[in-house]
Parts: C-alpha cells; structure tokens; sequence
C-alpha cells in the first residue's frame, strides 16, 4: 500500500514525537481504507443488480475521491464483504430473442425497460454516492481529531496538518476542519482557559486626599 507524499520518511535522529505522529498517519490511512471497502460494497449492493459489480466498482471510483494507491485494497476488500450469489445480476427470464426482436412493440417495451433501469440505477447512484460521502468526511475528522491530539502544537495546527497531510479537496478540506474543531472544543472549552503564568499585582488604591475640618472653615469664613 502506498503512502500519499506529504508523510515524509523517519531519519535517524527522529524523535519519539516523530515516531507517533508517523504512527497516528499510519492508522488514518488504514481507517480510510476499512471506510472505503465498507462504502464501496454498500455502493454496489444498492446498485445491483441493475449494474454489473465491476460496473458499480467503477461508478464508485468515480464518484468517491479514492487515493490512486488506496484503490486496489479498497477493490480486494469491498469483493471480501460482498455476497456474489445475491448481487450477480442475472438473465431476465423471458427476455426475447431472434424474429421476436423484430416486432415494434417487443422493441420498444425492451428499449423502455432499460431506460427506466439506467434512471433508477443513476438516482440509488447519486444517494449512495451521499452516503459514502458522509461516511468519508466522519472518518477524515476523527483522524484529524487523533493527530491533534499526537502532534505538538494547538489544534488548529494539528487539524490543518492534517489536511495538508492528505490533501483534502477544498470543499472537503472545510467540512473536516469545522467537524474537527467543533468536535474538540466541546471538551477543550470545557476545561476553562489555563491560568495564566505570573498573575498581575492589583493596582493600588487610589490615596484619598483630606483636608482638616480647621482649615476648610478657614477658607469658608
């Protein structure tokens, strides 16, 4: 399985905080990858058997922003998942064949039929794509949520290396970086803000003057 770019190899001098930032990338992408094999075999049972697997398979790779080097596992782990003696879409029964393609109306009933199958093929398409969709954004936060928590630095930081990291689309990008955030401030403000290092000595009163009782009758009279 290949690793996208932007996770740079461990040199010698690595640290121990290296090691489990490299470590929490490592879990991300095999948890993308579980993601996609769960999606990709829910995406091709809500298409069959109006589509062939490999028809569907195709469909999702299209419609589903899957990594170049993910695609293969994601392939080999949606067929594991999958029940191929439900979902193999079979001969229709009856279906006419020689001279009898030949009458209009048996033409013209067979051409109506497939139309109406690529529609409904094309409208449980757009649905499952939603769904797989939603499935990978949850589990892109819960990534970056766990590397804010690996990584030095403020979450901020920890969220938007992430997304750097993986090179996330700009929509996608904005969705998992207000989830993530969202989801972290729920506990971090919470906690209350940290005391703060040296605490400033208060100000000191102000002296009020007084003036003798003698000498403000003096003024008076």
């Amino acid at each position: 399985m290949q690793f996208p770019n932007a996770i740079p190899s461990l040199t010698q001098d690595a640290t121990a905080a290296d090691r489990r930032v490299q470590v929490a990338y490592a879990r991300a992408w095999e948890a993308l990858v579980e993601t996609h094999r769960a999606e990709a075999a829910t995406f091709v049972e809500a298409l069959a058997p109006l589509v062939t697997v490999d028809e569907a398979l195709d469909a999702y790779f299209r419609e589903v922003p899957v990594p170049l080097g993910m695609r293969d596992a994601v392939r080999t782990g949606a067929f594991l998942r999958l029940d191929f003696s439900t979902i193999d879409a079979p001969a229709t029964a009856g279906t006419p064949s020689g001279w009898a393609l030949l009458n209009p109306g048996t033409f013209f009933g067979i051409t109506r039929r497939m139309a109406l199958a690529t529609q409904e093929a094309r409208r449980r398409s757009v649905l499952a794509t939603a769904r797989a969709l939603e499935a990978i954004a949850a589990t892109h936060k819960q990534n970056a949520i766990d590397l804010a928590a690996t990584r030095v630095g403020t979450s901020e930081e920890g969220v938007r290396h992430y997304i750097k990291t993986m090179d996330l689309p700009t929509h996608q990008a904005q969705m998992v970086y207000q989830q993530a955030l969202a989801a972290m401030a729920a506990q971090e403000l919470a906690e209350g803000p940290e005391p703060a290092a040296a605490t400033a000595p208060a100000e000191a009163a102000p002296t009020s003057t007084r003036i003798p009782f003698l000498k403000v009758w003096a003024r008076a009279s």
